[in-house]
């Protein structure tokens, strides 16, 4: 078997902006010649982007950089070069259980390699107008390592004639234009049950999974991950949107339990005078969760955007379903600052309400270990398919609310979808539903047909 080329590997650099030296750590791509500069500066110009949107923007450019390693005197043009090169991310590169190129790819989802091609589509962009504008820049371009080189001549192509990758992205609808070859997406109607965790055992789970399995003083169950369970189970919260509450997050309002979600950068700080990054920063030394590192440091939290309903404060409310749960949670969260949240040391203080018992914020993984346990605990499998991995509460709630009647607008601000095409996967009927309701058509026109036989 051919040896796997590795032509270039990710790293994390600390970039310095200007003369307040803030630092800001971001996703490079490093070559035999060093940092790959081009790449570097597009990073720098997507800082404020996601950390899922730098590493899968990362990690497309890595495989095009690997492919054209691969391939190289194979093709003339840009256009025969990316056109090969979406078709391998579609096929894969593996014939007959042999790969000459050396690159061994499996054939991906449409909807995986359509993303990826996008990224390389919006660097390609980019360079070509910087590789334009090169003359005007304060700050020239150093001379090009082979790599760069490679990349210069598909933008060059590219600004030219229009035609690099053009063949790989899809239409749009703000112009008449169409690219040669669009993204192989495939009509998707969701007609088997989302992925629900199981209601019938969730008192199950929070009374029996999460127990302690020795003596405590502070109380047999674990209450830390049965309140964020009730967030994601019964007000429909992710994960990482349970894990960023802060203690001042919760209040009671006219006899209310009030739980508001912050952005976790942006949103109003307690006291409200600035936002959150910058009282992390100036109260703690820290920096928000969904800036760190994922690859390197295990407190980070993804943020999907969740749609904000109080630009005020940049938050949105949790809203529990049903409502007595909410009471419930209101007296978890009691018990739990009074008994069982380790404060963390002085000199390692934050304001994130969950815990572990170092008192330093609770991570994604541990959590995850246990529900995990606490999942096989009760004799349930741990599996996505059951429904019995954290999500699976998230989708519990959206099926609740679907078989409760709620309208699509409530199912969406309920579970603060930006649009409401994300809700509908919890009100698309069943392949169960959909054969029920077409037996009911069937009667309800054999009965008609019966009528209408009688009539004179």
């Amino acid at each position: 078997m051919p040896t796997v080329l590795e032509s270039s590997h990710r790293e994390f650099r600390t970039f310095v902006a200007d003369s307040t030296g803030i630092q800001i750590i971001l996703p490079v791509i490093v070559t035999e010649h060093g940092v790959l500069d081009q790449f570097a500066r597009y990073m720098h110009l997507n800082r404020i982007k996601s950390r899922s949107w730098q590493e899968s923007a990362t990690f497309a450019l890595q495989l095009l950089l690997e492919y054209m390693e691969a391939n190289q005197g194979f093709y003339d043009t840009p256009r025969a070069l990316f056109t090969a090169f979406s078709d391998a991310l579609y096929t894969g590169t593996v014939s007959n259980s042999c790969d000459p190129s050396g690159l061994w790819w499996q054939p991906r989802q449409p909807d995986d390699a359509g993303k990826l091609i996008g990224h390389v589509t919006r660097f390609s962009d980019w360079l070509a107008v910087v590789n334009e504008d090169a003359k005007l820049q304060l700050n020239h371009w150093r001379h090009a390592t082979r790599h760069e080189e490679r990349l210069n001549w598909a933008a060059y192509s590219h600004r030219r004639d229009n035609a690099f990758l053009t063949h790989l992205w899809r239409s749009t609808s703000q112009t008449k234009q169409s690219r040669a070859v669009r993204s192989r997406t495939m009509p998707v109607e969701r007609q088997t049950p989302t992925k629900a965790f199981p209601e019938e055992h969730f008192e199950l789970l929070v009374c029996e999974g999460f127990r302690r399995r020795s003596r405590d003083s502070r109380g047999p169950i674990d209450l830390r991950n049965v309140l964020i369970t009730y967030l994601m189970h019964y007000g429909g919260l992710r994960l990482s949107e349970a894990l960023s509450l802060w203690s001042d997050d919760v209040s009671l309002e006219a006899g209310e339990v009030i739980v508001r979600i912050y952005h976790p950068e942006y949103g109003l700080a307690p006291g409200g005078k600035s936002n959150r990054a910058v009282y992390l920063q100036s109260q703690y030394g820290l920096q928000p969760r969904n800036r760190l590192v994922k690859a390197i440091d295990p407190l980070f939290l993804g943020w999907k955007n969740g749609l904000i309903t109080d630009p005020h404060r940049r938050c949105f409310e949790v809203f529990f379903f049903p409502h007595e749960a909410g009471q419930i949670f209101a007296e978890l969260w009691r018990d739990y600052h009074l008994k069982q949240r380790l404060k963390p040391k002085a000199s390692e203080g934050h304001p994130y309400a969950f815990t572990n018992r170092d008192g330093q914020p609770y991570s994604h993984r541990m959590f995850r270990k246990a529900h995990k346990l606490g999942i096989e605990r009760i004799g349930l499998a741990y599996e996505k398919i059951e429904g019995t991995t954290p999500h699976g509460h998230r989708h519990a709630y959206g099926q609740r609310l679907a078989r409760g009647g709620a309208a699509p607008l409530l199912i969406k601000n309920a579970m603060h979808h930006a649009s409401i095409t994300s809700s509908q996967t919890y009100t698309q009927p069943t392949t169960a539903q959909m054969r029920q309701s077409l037996r009911d058509l069937e009667e309800r026109l054999r009965l008609q047909y019966a009528d209408d036989s009688h009539d004179p």
